[in-house]
């Protein structure tokens, strides 16, 4: 695409968001679709009139508590309905929500409050509540926080503002609602909200490898996201999402939040992700994004349903799996083809179904390498996965496969309409648009860092372009690993190979000054069981005794040589270990988001690393 054409997108783009702010899109929707359904949870719904009245009641709430235009609303909740009423409501006052991923420890969630400076805090009952309770008794400038829930009799010692339920503050909204926020005239009421420039949201990063970033995304560039991938998904105009991720992922955000907005969609929530497999098939989305470890527990299921058929249905499913998946290899002859069509025809198309996925025009993965085989199982099946790139810090999707281009595997797209991408010299990946946020609240060194001479945000991963400009991330600057021979591997790629086989959940590659790379792998917790229970051994078996099981490591061995077939004799690992303890987010390794946090790993496991350069 020329520069002239997307320089056409954009300007259409922005014709079409201009002027145009998260409340008065509230507001328009309310008007053009007031009984049509905007939220439901599995037991009560909700009607786009309902939402928009609730949000105005509890902006009036928040202004009589001495909130500003500005002033930043944190919140710490599950995902529900009042966790997005809260954000709406400090959305049409003006002022600016984060939300706190509900794992953060007290001095993390302490970080972010003196960070952004928040004024009220919206949380939670049960375990969030305790993870407040020392942060609220240290100096910060909260004034207010609101109980969502069950909180029990445990008080902050030392707290010297305000502390009310979310009843009382909607009780307090509809006693001081003098009807400011509703101005018969629409244009009026617009002219009265945020500016389309201010700041609507404060995203903070997972901070693999520090303190986390406030993300600073404007109503502007939050409209120009969703405006784009309406256009690149060819979204209908009714969308029905899941809400069922993080609302502080910025992904999340876009489904749950700004997307139905502009489509007048339905927004349905599951607030666990163990009720996933159920509200799918309750729900049936029309658009669903998951990390790839989500995927990979659909396929799983998948996997699993077709395994307990007995007799000639068993038989049957677990022949027309084999056939979808040889299909769907890239060098598969038209003879494979054909039998992986007559498969599906025959036996797979009732998966889609069975999962809720029939009516889900759009199967988005990103956040995380994909690896080969997760993309292929997933074609093979007629389900593919639609690529997606971009970060915090473009308000999500920066780069996705646009409805009807081709997918080719390990690609992730081309850029969204409007969008400039390049590569640097050293291949890192440059983006430049409008969806792009201005900068990190609090920090003009690393803004100034963030952006090129002529405005390209420095993304940190590294890429390459197919001749047709489609994208493939290959890993991260920070992350290549410098061998003791002087050679440059990215360790994603090897990464992302390790974790295809079904018992392993999570990889870390390590080699940086070393001679050759070895590798950690953190086990899937419920596979592993399932693996005990199929080879006799007892499920319930302590953690390390499967682990140390022969038939488990002569299993691994196993998936670690396949990988090192598809890898360079460099890439290749030459030893591996299991991780003696489990990663997760309390214990600093994982992210929010399931992401590795590499320091930590090594931090934690230096001496099993060390050792297996000892052998």
């Amino acid at each position: 695409m020329t520069a002239t054409e997307v320089e056409a997108e954009r300007a259409e783009i922005e014709a079409a968001i201009a002027g145009r702010t998260v409340p008065g899109l509230l507001a328009d929707i309310a008007r053009t679709s007031p009984d049509a359904l905007a939220f439901a949870t599995a037991e009560q719904s909700w009607t786009w009139s309902q939402v928009h009245g609730r949000a105005l009641s509890i902006a009036a709430a928040l202004r009589s508590l001495g909130v500003l235009p500005g002033d930043v609303v944190g919140l710490m909740a599950s995902n529900r309905p009042e966790h997005i009423l809260a954000d709406l409501g400090a959305a049409t006052l003006g002022a600016t929500t984060t939300t706190l991923y509900a794992t953060l420890a007290p001095e993390q969630i302490r970080h972010v409050v003196v960070d952004s400076g928040a004024k009220v805090a919206v949380v939670e009952g049960g375990d969030a509540w305790r993870r407040w309770l020392p942060v609220l008794g240290e100096p910060t400038e909260l004034g207010v926080v609101i109980t969502l829930g069950e909180v029990g009799d445990a008080r902050p010692h030392g707290f010297a503002g305000r502390i009310m339920s979310w009843d009382e503050l909607l009780e307090l909204g509809e006693s001081v609602d003098d009807g400011e926020f509703l101005p018969a005239d629409p244009d009026a009421q617009e002219e009265r909200g945020p500016d389309p420039h201010d700041i609507a949201v404060l995203i903070y990063t997972s901070g693999t490898t520090g303190p986390s970033k406030g993300v600073e995304l404007s109503h502007r560039a939050l409209l120009y996201e969703v405006e784009a991938l309406v256009r690149a998904a060819g979204l209908p105009e009714q969308v029905v999402s899941l809400s069922y991720l993080p609302l502080a992922h910025i992904a999340e955000r876009v489904l749950s939040v700004y997307l139905p907005l502009r489509c007048g969609g339905e927004t349905h929530f599951c607030p666990e992700i163990k009720q996933l497999p159920q509200r799918l098939a309750q729900v049936r989305p029309t658009i669903l994004f998951g990390v790839p470890q989500v995927w990979d527990r659909l396929r799983t299921g998948i996997e699993n349903r077709l395994a307990e058929q007995d007799g000639v249905r068993g038989k049957l499913g677990g022949w027309a799996l084999r056939a979808a998946l040889t299909g769907a290899e890239p060098d598969s002859t038209a003879a494979e083809k054909l039998l992986a069509r007559l498969a599906h025809r025959a036996v797979l198309h009732r998966i889609p179904v069975a999962l809720g996925l029939d009516r889900c025009a759009v199967r988005a993965v990103g956040a995380a390498p994909l690896p080969p085989g997760l993309e292929r199982f997933f074609a093979g099946l007629g389900m593919g996965l639609t690529g997606v790139y971009g970060l915090s810090e473009t308000c999500g999707a920066a780069v996705m496969h646009h409805a009807g281009s081709p997918r080719r595997p390990g690609t992730v797209g081309t850029p969204m309409p409007g969008v400039e991408l390049r590569l640097t010299r050293e291949g890192e990946v440059l983006v430049r648009g409008p969806l792009c946020t201005s900068g990190y609240r609090n920090l003009p060194e690393e803004d100034r860092e963030l952006f090129t001479m002529d405005g390209f945000l420095r993304t940190g991963d590294l890429g390459s372009l197919d001749p047709d400009g489609t994208l493939r991330i290959t890993g991260r600057q920070k992350e290549i690993i410098i061998t003791a021979g002087g050679k440059n591997i990215s360790p994603v790629v090897v990464e992302s190979l390790l974790v295809e086989h079904p018992l392993i959940e999570q990889a870390l590659v390590h080699g940086d000054g070393r001679p050759y790379l070895v590798a950690l792998l953190a086990p899937d917790v419920e596979a592993l069981r399932e693996w005990a229970v199929a080879n006799e051994l007892p499920g319930n078996a302590p953690r390390a005794e499967l682990l140390g099981d022969p038939k488990l490591r002569a299993e691994i061995d196993a998936a670690v040589a396949v990988a090192n077939t598809r890898l360079a004799r460099i890439e290749q690992v030459r030893g591996w270990e299991f991780a003696p303890t489990e990663w997760t987010e309390d214990g600093g390794e994982l992210t929010p988001t399931r992401k590795l946090r590499r320091a930590v790993v090594v931090k934690h496991n230096q001496e099993h690393l060390d050792a297996l350069y000892q052998g």
